[in-house]
């Protein structure tokens, strides 16, 4: 049975429920530009390929993007509103700072891998006192690719340190399910998230919540050492 050498983590849907603080800040942005705002779940539909997708996506379903249509100036905007709003505890999904902090304690190395932006990730996890939990955090724009492309993971993979044979990514969508893969690590896929039809995105395991975490990595055929509880 291998030794488990690292875990490496999506962020929104998987760790945190980011959604309304970004639908807040889409609707910030789109009201500022005379468009209707968006529901949850539309704007759990949009999450996923980072800052830019999110807000072209927002104009796209609320008449269309405009001529001339400036995606980065749109998702300055977009930041500087989500940046005014607090983090909040009652985001991080049930079980998983316990998770977190019990695989801290047993010395195995987590790292975040979103395509959310770096700095942004970073106040976040601050804010709600996980980032002592990672060794290293990857957004979006830390390295020239992100995912879907593999090279995101093994990105993470390198830093932890953490081989392919002893590393696990835990995600919510497709993205993390085809960085994982092309990075040649498994995928635990939680359905809590903001991926559509889990049962058919490819995951190597899915699992309801942290409370399955253990067991999901046991039948991968990962060894914990000491326990995480």
């Amino acid at each position: 049975m291998p030794r488990l050498q690292g875990l490496i983590f999506d962020l929104d849907g998987t760790l945190v429920d980011s959604a309304p603080d970004l639908r807040q800040a889409l609707n910030a942005m789109l009201e500022g530009h005379g468009r209707r705002t968006v529901g949850l779940d539309e704007t759990k539909r949009m999450v996923g390929d980072g800052m830019i997708p999110l807000v072209t996506r927002a104009f796209e379903a609320t008449g269309g993007v405009p001529e001339n249509f400036d995606s980065y100036t749109a998702a300055k905007i977009f930041i500087d509103h989500y940046r005014g709003l607090p983090a909040d505890p009652v985001q991080i999904y049930p079980g998983a700072r316990e998770a977190l902090e019990g695989f801290c304690r047993s010395g195995i190395p987590l790292g975040i891998c979103t395509n959310k932006q770096e700095s942004a990730t970073l106040r976040l996890l601050q804010e709600l006192d996980l980032v002592r939990c990672f060794v290293f955090v990857a957004g979006g724009d830390t390295f020239p690719v992100h995912k879907p492309n593999p090279g995101h993971v093994t990105g993470v993979m390198e830093k932890l340190p953490a081989s392919a044979e002893g590393c696990v990514m835990i995600g919510d969508s497709p993205n993390d399910v085809l960085a994982a893969h092309g990075a040649g690590i498994p995928c635990i896929a939680v359905t809590h998230g903001y991926g559509m039809e889990m049962e058919k995105i490819g995951a190597d395991r899915l699992i309801d919540g942290f409370g399955e975490l253990e067991s999901a990595l046991s039948e991968l055929g990962f060894e914990i050492y000491g326990h995480f509880r």
